[in-house]
């Protein structure tokens, strides 16, 4: 039970809006992590495949906000109704 007194059911996020979320979050993070490579002088010398390597990294790490996104927009769509 939640404090509003409904019993809260165990269903996912549709396909579309995690979807969305992905197209949001792993870009968005991919960003992020060329920045953190361009922000680390020790990574200069290896140049364009550091780059490439830490915006990989920084886009994997972008599936996990993105399912906190959807379980969230999904929760606040659920509430609605």
């Amino acid at each position: 039970m939640t404090s509003h007194g409904t019993m809260k059911t165990n269903t996912a996020p549709p396909l579309s809006l995690r979807l969305f979320c992905l197209a949001l979050m792993v870009p968005a993070c991919a960003i992020n992590g060329a920045f953190v490579a361009l922000a680390i002088p020790a990574l200069a010398p290896y140049g364009i495949p550091a780059l490439l390597v830490s915006s990989l990294i920084g886009g994997m790490i972008g599936v996990l906000p993105a399912r906190w996104l959807a379980l969230k927009i999904h929760e606040g769509l659920r509430d609605e109704r």
